[in-house]
């Protein structure tokens, strides 16, 4: 089992969307049969975007699940349990703030993901998050284990936009942080219609009719967007 966590201080910086679009590309992998995501966040997103898609796809029930975890303990049991039914990802969305849970959820992840958009100021906020992970890091390899790997990724771009110098500024600054992952999350429209439940894959699926080429191929663009994107991360080092 794979454990991938999205952790960051800041509110707004797209952890839950991008717990979703990693959960877009292992629903849509014909080899993934399980897929645990858990709230640690008091707004319950991720809860309700599995309930919505339960609700879309009774079948789902089987293969996607939610839990909540309110602290370090809990969660090592969740996770201890996922991985002995056999799950394949275990999604961690953590809420934006900072406490002793944001720390044991690093602790137990295989990769570690801090999201941080395009923007000077939401950069600086996550900064903390960054120095609570090489606090971890440094804690870690004083007891001769290894920190999992942790990366900032840039999310919510749109690679093609003209950029003002002001935002040209900020994206050089945040690229030239030493942590930032060699990949990014794009602009999609679908991503930011997610949380209501919606299962890219399934609604390409059922896309059949012979005037539907164009929608079929713009949710092929999303899925395999997505598909990316978890697959650098299951290759980070």
């Amino acid at each position: 089992m794979l454990t991938i966590s999205l952790v960051g201080q800041k509110g707004g910086g797209g952890k839950s969307t991008i717990c979703w679009i990693l959960a877009q590309a292992a629903l849509a992998r014909s080899s993934v049969s399980t897929l645990l995501l858990v709230e640690t966040d008091k707004q319950g997103s991720t809860a309700g975007f599995v309930k919505g898609a339960h609700a879309a796809y009774p079948d789902l029930q089987d293969r996607l699940f939610c839990v909540k975890a309110s602290d370090g303990e809990e969660l090592y049991d969740l996770i201890e349990k996922a991985m002995e039914s056999g799950i394949d990802y275990a999604l961690v969305d953590t809420e934006g703030r900072h406490s002793d849970l944001a720390r044991d959820v690093m602790s137990m992840s295989d990769r570690i993901i801090i999201p941080v958009k395009p923007v000077l100021h939401e950069y600086h906020s996550q900064l903390a998050t960054v120095a609570l992970y090489e606090a971890l890091r440094d804690t870690l390899k004083e007891d001769g284990h290894h920190a999992p790997p942790c990366g900032l990724l840039l999310n919510n771009l749109k690679p093609a936009q003209k950029l003002t110098l002001e935002q040209a500024g900020a994206l050089d600054v945040i690229t030239g942080h030493p942590m930032i992952l060699p990949f990014f999350m794009p602009y999609r429209t679908a991503y930011e219609t997610l949380g209501r439940g919606r299962i890219l894959s399934r609604e390409r699926n059922a896309l059949t009719g012979p005037v539907q080429g164009l929608a079929r191929k713009h949710l092929d663009v999303d899925i395999a967007e997505a598909n990316i994107i978890l697959a650098s991360i299951e290759g980070m080092a």
